[in-house]
Order: structure tokens, then sequence, then C-alpha cells
């Protein structure tokens, strides 16, 4: 009863209404792939990353993503996206 009742509910993200689960991961997995240039099998990367980008694909908050990660991931990703790589000039 409760599956059923799960699967009958409709996920909204963004503008967009998704009837299943696997609709929505598969829009998630495209979005992975545009943001990578690359097909997901090639994509390397860690848990947390994944985990802060479906945060993100999903429009949720900076309270829930922190919830999502845990305080500890979301240092780490924090970290990572402020990384900046410099080049050298000639």
């Amino acid at each position: 009863m409760a599956t059923q009742a799960f699967v009958e509910t409709r996920q909204l993200v963004g503008k967009l209404e998704y009837r299943n689960m696997s609709d929505l991961l598969l829009d998630f997995r495209r979005y992975i792939e545009k943001d990578a240039g690359a097909p997901v099998q090639r994509v390397e990367t860690n848990a947390a990353l994944v985990l802060h980008d479906l945060c993100r694909f999903l429009k949720l908050g900076e309270q829930q993503r922190e919830k999502v990660l845990g305080k500890s991931a979301a240092a780490f990703v924090d970290g990572v996206l402020d990384e900046r790589v410099t080049l050298p000039t000639s």
C-alpha cells in the first residue's frame, strides 16, 4: 500500500514534474553528462560530489544540502568548489 502511494506521488523539481524516480534519475544522468562533457561511465568523481550535484539538481537549499551531505562532506565539497586553478602566464 505504501509503495503504491510512493509510485503515484509526483516529484516536482524546478519546473519539471516527475511521475517516477527512473525518469528523474535519467534526467540527473543527462545533467551529469552535460556538466562533465562525457558519458556517465567515463566520469570519475566521489560520492560526496555526486550527492552535492544531486542536491543542486533537485534545487535543495543550503541547509538541506548540508543535511544530506553531513557537515564533513559539505566542507569537503565546499573546499573542492573553492579550489582555484591558476596557470602561469608567459
